[in-house]
């Protein structure tokens, strides 16, 4: 009796255990048909059980249709880690209605739960197509690539990221979706004795981290830039160039761009800016760069875009860049004069685009600039003129001691003790 009473209790421990030990996992949960408001407060440190984040949370956004995107495993470090990885979500959240959830238990129980709720549930490969019936209740789920098996973290995160925008701009308009990004466990261990030393450490870094001033830092993908000054745009009034500048403190920007193997281009998106005494609500700035042969590239032109393409202008270098060789940045603290190439752009024939003190890096998808190649050659008219004049001085210095060595000086000399030397006169 003693020995079944101690196996009940070893077991109700153990399922104790279990239920105490299932993971937890960071959610996000957007929709961006619908506008912000009415979101229920969640708290950073607030851990969730499944029932409450089903009823509560999920429930607000009223979803007829989920999109699910599942991966192997995610942890909250890997969002905060790694923004420039998932720049596409972190676009859709800022874009809608959005829910970020730091702990989550056992989310991907949806699949098992919702079929109960009357969905359909169906798996979807993110090559394929999408077929639903229109009154029903549809939970797409979609497996995103592994992340254990790649080597790099931080490429795993860039092609889910990848994936989740192919699929989104294929089936997202088919219906109102709620979609849902989350994993299967997280990607670090929650009960290793270490986590919460790591933890802690990571976020101490991360608040130094945060104190740096990155204003006038534009990444996307393959291309960056850091503008140490405010761009300029020069138009011309009256026959005078009037400078109006891009203030990079005051204007909220975000950044996006292309990458292909022969052509690169960073669109640096800023609101509300003033440009020849009138608002604008939205401004594209895009610099495009070209691929070179001897794996080098270079940047060609730029194009500036005022409220959703209503005015545009094209400019092009006043003076070609030098080719920079790939893995390198190209760095200038002159002013880097762009041309207008046509006359669009408020009524004006004459316009430019200046960029000063600030460095650039192109076809390369790392997230910090290599080596400078500086627009400033090493031979400056300073050091020219130096050279210069050193080398007059060596020319006039070697004149001198070939005269000097030329002089020829007598062989013989008068001995007091022995007859003057004679020296004829005449042959």
């Amino acid at each position: 009796m003693i020995g079944v009473r101690l196996l009940s209790l070893f077991l109700t421990l153990y399922l104790c255990d279990l239920s105490v030990a299932k993971d937890h996992v960071p959610v996000l949960i957007w929709n961006q048909n619908q506008h912000q408001g009415g979101v229920p407060s969640v708290s950073a440190l607030q851990h969730i059980n499944y029932a409450t984040f089903n009823a509560k949370y999920l429930a607000s956004f009223k979803p007829n249709n989920i999109l699910l995107f599942l991966q192997d495993a995610l942890s909250v470090e890997d969002l905060t880690g790694h923004t420039s990885e998932l720049h596409h979500i972190k676009e859709w959240m800022e874009s809608g209605h959005s829910l970020f959830l730091p702990s989550v238990e056992d989310a991907a129980h949806l699949i098992h739960d919702l079929p109960a709720h009357g969905y359909n549930v169906l798996k979807l490969d993110h090559d394929a197509g999408l077929s639903m019936k229109q009154e029903d209740k549809n939970l797409v789920v979609v497996e995103l690539p592994s992340t254990e098996t790649n080597p790099s973290r931080r490429r795993a995160l860039q092609k889910a990221d990848e994936v989740m925008e192919n699929v989104i701009s294929k089936i997202g308009k088919q219906r109102d979706f709620t979609i849902i990004f989350t994993g299967k466990k997280p990607s670090v261990d929650q009960r290793n004795d270490q986590y919460d030393q790591r933890i802690r450490v990571s976020r101490s870094l991360q608040a130094v981290q945060d104190t740096i001033d990155m204003t006038g830092y534009h990444f996307y993908n393959c291309t960056k830039m850091y503008l140490r000054k405010n761009l300029t745009i020069l138009l011309s009034e009256g026959g005078v160039m009037v400078p109006y500048e891009i203030d990079e403190r005051s204007s909220v920007s975000n950044s996006t761009g292309h990458c292909q193997p022969e052509f690169n281009s960073l669109t640096v998106k800023y609101f509300n800016i003033n440009v020849g005494g009138n608002t604008y609500g939205k401004a594209f700035v895009t610099y495009n760069f070209q691929k070179k042969r001897g794996n080098s590239w270079v940047m060609e032109s730029a194009s500036v875009s005022l409220d959703n393409a209503v005015i545009n202008h094209d400019f092009k270098l006043e003076t070609p860049m030098d080719t920079i060789p790939f893995k390198m940045s190209f760095a200038c603290s002159e002013k880097f004069i762009f041309k207008s190439v046509n006359d669009s752009f408020l009524k004006t024939k004459d316009a430019q685009l200046v960029l000063e003190r600030f460095q650039v890096q192109a076809f390369d998808n790392g997230d910090k600039f290599g080596g400078a190649w500086d627009c400033v050659g090493f031979f400056t008219v300073p050091i020219w003129c130096g050279l210069l004049s050193t080398l007059i001085l060596v020319i006039i210095l070697t004149m001198g001691l070939f005269m000097l060595s030329d002089i020829k000086t007598m062989d013989r000399f008068d001995d007091p003790k022995a007859q003057p030397l004679s020296v004829p006169t005449t042959d």
